[in-house]
């Protein structure tokens, strides 16, 4: 049975290439300009997909998948920009990116559907002080990397652990999934590990 919970998948490469990092302000612009657009595209399905998902008891097919690779590719950009991973966020859709996230289109109670704002507050306040973390952890990697060309596990995984929790608050939120995020890593779901090939870009 697969897991019902979002989950993110992590970047193991430490290596970082020091002229990526460098201009790493400038080189993520034509990403965020992408991950903006495609959010905003995802912004406005959002409330059809809430009403149908009070009707049906769970989000349409078409809406699910779209606001799951906005989500994704914005993880992405998060995830390149603050050196938890080294691979650049291409144009969503693309194969071959080791952070990946998988959640599955499942049936959702209506009651947490009609009340998922209030329901994800304590998540959404804990997630936000995990961005402040996770900015202090990219500007030590940043420095680190500049000097030794790659970033160190400690910070890559604490990094990890701020934008995974981000991420599966900010599913949870959008209705991609029917359980609210948990400090512990969850276990990734069954044939999502293969989904992508290892053809990626690092910088």
């Amino acid at each position: 049975m697969l897991e019902s919970r979002a989950c993110l998948t992590e970047d193991p490469e430490l290596r970082r290439r020091r002229l990526g990092v460098l201009f790493r302000p400038v080189l993520v612009l034509p990403a965020v300009a992408l991950s903006a657009g495609w959010s905003l595209v995802a912004l406005l399905i959002l409330p059809l997909a809430w009403i149908a998902a009070l009707i049906t008891g769970r989000v349409p097919r078409r809406a699910h998948r779209l606001l799951r690779a906005a989500l994704e590719y914005q993880s992405r950009v998060t995830a390149w920009f603050d050196l938890v991973s080294g691979t650049y966020p291409r144009f969503p859709g693309r194969r071959g990116h080791p952070v990946r996230l998988a959640a599955n289109r499942a049936q959702q109670p209506r009651w947490t559907i009609l009340l998922r704002i209030p329901l994800a507050l304590p998540a959404l306040v804990l997630a936000t002080v995990f961005g402040t973390v996770l900015a202090a952890t990219g500007v030590a990697a940043w420095l680190v990397a500049l000097l030794r060309g790659r970033t160190t596990a400690g910070l890559r995984e604490l990094g990890f652990f701020c934008l995974r929790y981000q991420t599966e608050t900010l599913a949870y939120i959008q209705l991609l999934t029917p359980r609210a995020p948990r400090l512990e890593q969850p276990s990734e779901p069954e044939g999502e590990a293969d989904l992508e090939a290892a053809s990626a870009v690092e910088f």
